[in-house]
């Protein structure tokens, strides 16, 4: 399933996670809630960001997603390389 981020065309912190979110080079799909309308999702304040089941918005929250999800990316690339490298306890692949 993609990530999805919903966010207001004039928002800075929608174009910051949205940022993020391409920096990571993620898949991701970013739907664009025009001004008056209201949160497709149930409610949840704008920007929030759907992966799965779960809804995370709330800046202390997405922050911690987008952390998580470096995070994630970081280790995914690091083992799934070509290259050699050396874990915490300096044992080469």
């Amino acid at each position: 399933m993609m990530i999805r981020l919903y966010r207001r065309p004039a928002s800075p912190e929608g174009e910051r996670i949205q940022a993020a979110l391409r920096d990571l080079v993620v898949a991701h799909q970013v739907v664009t809630v025009a001004p008056g309308e209201p949160s497709p999702l149930n409610g949840a304040s704008l920007p929030a960001i759907v992966d799965g089941d779960q809804v995370i918005s709330g800046q202390e929250a997405l922050a911690a997603y987008l952390s998580e999800l470096t995070e994630l990316t970081e280790r995914w690339r690091r083992y799934q390389s070509d290259v050699c490298y050396l874990d915490d306890d300096g044992n080469v692949c």
